[in-house]
């Protein structure tokens, strides 16, 4: 008790709990169009950082068109009305900037970084890629070469085969329970690419933009850049996603015969990026398995040598959330690493942390989190994204304080609610020859092969 309230004043003396964290001033404004815009200024770097968020992604298309959207953003910059894909490239490069767009889950995504004197051109090549894009039937022929070699290799990782299966098993065919194969790849194609395209809109997005420039001419810039962005109806259908009410162990076992280990995976149900208890679980996640010296960690690697590592992952999205736990193991010693997860995972549950475990996660995060904003292009980052999840500047600001404010007795309630091993996915790949015996008794099974698509 001595040494815990030690360390618990020590904790108050060089990580104060009322830490808040500093953001610039942003000013904040909507053009005509619908587009929200965030501009500050930042002199630490002669040089400006942008971000655009369109709130279309994946989720947004049917369950066999997996990677459109990543695709359509990677052909933004293969061509436009102006530049050919040579061209584009290499105007960004004479300046030694960069501009890149990225198709995620949930939003689409262009992101600079440009000298203050080349701000103007880049802001220029980005409205040519969002707006005038030419989708050149050869860049697309040359995407999808590629496209195609990188996934007749997804099955080749045992952890990238595990989550695939996994999130079939917990979201069903629904974009997120898909990954993309050669199959999923044969639906996608110019025409979709182009109708995905004609879906990004202004309404909705979020425009930030940081660094070396005074506010008035950033404005003056942007409103000369998104001009031409008309609003129109996105046509936005995005399904209703969640992970699925497990009752008991809903059990998969992936036959890959050429493994020597065993891959394990197990799955249940978090909460989204904004919920009322995000900061309990991200503290009690840590504890359990978010770290290297985490319960897990210890219990079945340093301890038990069943395992180089294992983690467990909140995995959060606007509308939904998911809890997993990920290893690997010699096949001998699956379903004694098997045991070990769900005995921890249960102890977790039964005993609870503990108040020391609960301050050193505390100081972790406390010491940790301010070290994410090093640069302009992490506030930038951090307002867009946050915009898109629902935070408020004083949700941004605040994090510290709301976590440390995070009790013992909160804790322990979230693990009790979110960690029982009673209702979970498991996903076992391995050489079935040999592990099949082993785990047979766990529970009834369906069964697959490594190299088809998940179902």
């Amino acid at each position: 008790m001595k040494k815990l309230f030690s360390y618990y004043l020590l904790f108050n003396l060089v990580f104060p709990q009322n830490v808040t964290i500093k953001y610039p001033d942003f000013e904040e404004n909507t053009l005509q169009n619908g587009l929200t815009t965030y501009v500050a200024k930042h002199t630490e770097q002669p040089a400006v950082f942008f971000k655009l968020l369109i709130p279309l992604g994946e989720f947004d298309l049917p369950s066999n068109q997996k990677g459109l959207a990543s695709m359509t953003a990677d052909m933004l910059s293969k061509g436009t009305q102006t530049y050919n894909a040579d061209e584009f490239s290499e105007a960004i490069e004479s300046t030694g900037g960069s501009l890149f767009a990225s198709g995620a889950d949930e939003y689409t995504t262009i992101s600079g970084r440009f000298l203050k004197e080349d701000l103007s051109l880049g802001l220029e090549l980005l409205s040519e890629m969002l707006i005038k894009p030419t989708f050149p039937k050869d860049e697309w022929k040359l995407l999808k070469r590629q496209a195609s070699e990188a996934v007749k290799t997804w099955h080749s990782d045992a952890m990238t085969v595990a989550l695939a299966h996994l999130y079939r098993l917990g979201f069903g065919d629904v974009p997120i329970g898909n990954i993309m194969t050669k199959s999923l790849l044969k639906n996608i194609d110019l025409k979709k690419m182009k109708s995905f395209h004609e879906r990004l809109v202004p309404q909705n997005s979020i425009f930030v933009l940081i660094g070396d420039i005074e506010i008035s001419k950033a404005n003056e810039l942007i409103n000369q850049t998104f001009e031409a962005w008309k609003a129109v109806d996105s046509n936005q259908n995005r399904v209703n996603i969640s992970f699925a009410d497990i009752n008991g162990i809903r059990f998969r076992l992936i036959d890959n015969p050429e493994l020597e280990q065993a891959t394990i995976g197990v799955g249940f149900k978090g909460i989204p990026s904004n919920h009322e208890e995000r900061h309990a679980l991200n503290l009690v996640n840590y504890i359990f398995g978010g770290h290297f010296s985490s319960r897990l960690n210890k219990t079945i690697r340093a301890e038990g040598g069943k395992t180089y590592g294992i983690s467990s992952q909140w995995q959060s999205y606007r509308d939904f959330g998911v809890l997993g736990i990920m290893t690997s193991t010699r096949v001998e010693e699956v379903r004694n690493t098997y045991d070990l997860i769900i005995n921890e995972m249960q102890k977790l549950v039964d005993s609870g942390i503990t108040e020391d475990e609960l301050v050193r996660a505390k100081s972790y995060i406390t010491g940790s989190f301010p070290l994410r904003f090093e640069s302009p292009t992490s506030y930038a980052d951090r307002v867009a994204s946050n915009n898109y999840y629902g935070f408020t500047m004083e949700d941004r600001k605040n994090v510290i304080i709301n976590r440390n404010a995070v009790t013992l007795n909160k804790a322990n309630e979230i693990a009790r609610k979110y960690y029982s091993p009673e209702n979970i996915i498991l996903v076992i790949v391995g050489n079935q020859k040999i592990i099949k015996d082993k785990v047979s008794d766990i529970g009834s099974f369906d069964e697959a092969y490594y190299k088809d698509d998940p179902k």
